[in-house]
């Protein structure tokens, strides 16, 4: 919604009968403070997500709202997008938002470490991370013809994967 006095995006919105009428006033902030309608102060954004925020707070609990600020500094995934969406963004949310995830892993799965099945690795991939192992080793060691030679290995075998 646009506001109806300046063309900003509305955050109040005022249902009234007058008469019988029923009439709508849609405001941002600002033209509702000229307008002389009282709104708290501690309150200044009145945008949907910082009164979803403040609901989360006030109806769930503090840990939720500390963790709705939060996002991963290597995704930028957001512990709300995370609840919204259902998913995680990178390997790195997990220590991010431990806090709010680990109840869940604990209440879906009855405990919050892996102890089921594991991937197995195909034997072309086994061998992938066994070349990949030996050329660090080779670079470690600065015996660059080996590592050289296990490079083009490693290229050889992910060109024909």
């Amino acid at each position: 919604m646009i506001c109806q006095r300046c063309q900003n995006e509305a955050s109040v919105h005022l249902t009234e009968r007058v008469g019988g009428k029923r009439q709508e006033l849609h405001l941002c902030a600002g033209c509702a403070r000229k307008a002389g309608l009282v709104l708290p102060e501690s309150a200044p954004d009145l945008g949907l997500e910082s009164v979803v925020q403040s609901l989360i707070v006030q109806n769930v609990g503090e840990l939720v709202g500390e963790l709705a600020e939060l996002a991963c500094p290597d995704c930028g995934t957001r512990y709300m997008d995370y609840r919204t969406d259902g998913r995680l963004g990178c390997p790195q949310d997990y220590r991010v938002f431990s806090k709010g995830l680990l109840p869940s892993l604990q209440r879906f799965h009855g405990a919050t470490r892996h102890v089921g099945k594991t991937a197995r690795l195909r034997p072309a991939a086994v061998h992938r991370l066994r070349l990949r192992s030996q050329l660090r080793e080779a670079v470690a060691r600065e015996d660059y013809e080996a590592a050289a030679r296990l490079r083009d290995q490693i290229r050889l075998k992910d060109k024909h994967a």
